[in-house]
């Protein structure tokens, strides 16, 4: 009789424990479609210009955070500490692949301050000049340090950015980025070409000791040839650009 009850004491022991082992592996299932749920892409923003959680444009550059390697900017610090949960929900790990995960997000509702500002500038139905840099020294889009290796030209005037995905914004809408070269006057029109009246003058430099593209100063060694007239710039680009169009950029050099 004794033998019975082990037998089935333990018949009943090995069948609770296949049962909990059972209960057990469903319940790790389940986590798999919680994860699987939040990795659908929320990013409504390139985070340079707008930000990536809301899709605000961008007023500041105080809120930001490195993520996968390269700095995203938020609107606010709401938006930051949302991307900082769950990164990949909002973050792509280039600025290109940010831009076409984007490319048909909804457009931004806006929130707070935001969408007031928003708001205003659809009211008056005109472009609102956003450049933060002079696009020699300081990024037009961001503000930062541009970085000199990343040089572009867009309708005959070169600028520098601080990365790739800024120049392309500047390509993009350059009138809201690029303000109208001065003249020494301080006019906001460029100074006119006295050969080409109906060409702005866009020299920055003399072409003997600072460069006539960007004003910056020379390097001697690039030395360049146009129409006679002997020039130097800063960097070998510029060479070309003043090639391209020698009346924008030289002065006829007094006899």
């Amino acid at each position: 009789m004794k033998h019975v009850l082990k037998s089935l004491t333990l018949a009943l022991t090995l069948a609770l424990c296949a049962s909990a082992f059972a209960h057990d592996k469903h319940d790790h299932k389940q986590p798999a479609k919680t994860s699987t749920a939040k990795s659908k892409f929320l990013g409504k923003g390139d985070g340079v210009t707008t930000c990536p959680v809301s899709g605000d444009k961008l007023e500041n550059k105080d809120n930001k955070a490195v993520f996968f390697g390269r700095t995203v900017y938020f609107c606010c610090a709401d938006c930051l500490a949302e991307a900082k949960k769950n990164p990949a929900a909002y973050i792509k790990r280039t600025h290109k692949e940010q831009l076409l995960a984007i490319k048909n997000a909804a457009p931004a509702e806006g929130h707070g301050h935001h969408a007031m500002a928003a708001s205003q500038d659809a009211t008056k139905g005109e472009k609102k000049f956003l450049g933060k840099g002079d696009g020699i020294e300081t990024c037009p889009v961001m503000g930062e340090p541009v970085n000199k290796n990343l040089k572009y030209e867009v309708n005959g005037r070169v600028f520098y950015v601080c990365c790739e995905g800024c120049a392309e914004i500047v390509k993009k809408n350059p009138d809201l980025y690029l303000k109208p070269i001065q003249s020494e006057k301080g006019e906001k029109k460029a100074e006119k070409n006295e050969e080409h009246p109906d060409q702005a003058f866009l020299g920055k430099g003399d072409g003997i000791d600072t460069c006539p593209v960007t004003g910056e100063a020379v390097n001697k060694e690039l030395k360049g040839e146009v129409d006679g007239q002997t020039f130097y710039v800063c960097c070998a680009g510029c060479i070309e650009t003043v090639k391209k169009n020698p009346a924008a950029y030289l002065k006829k050099a007094a006899k």
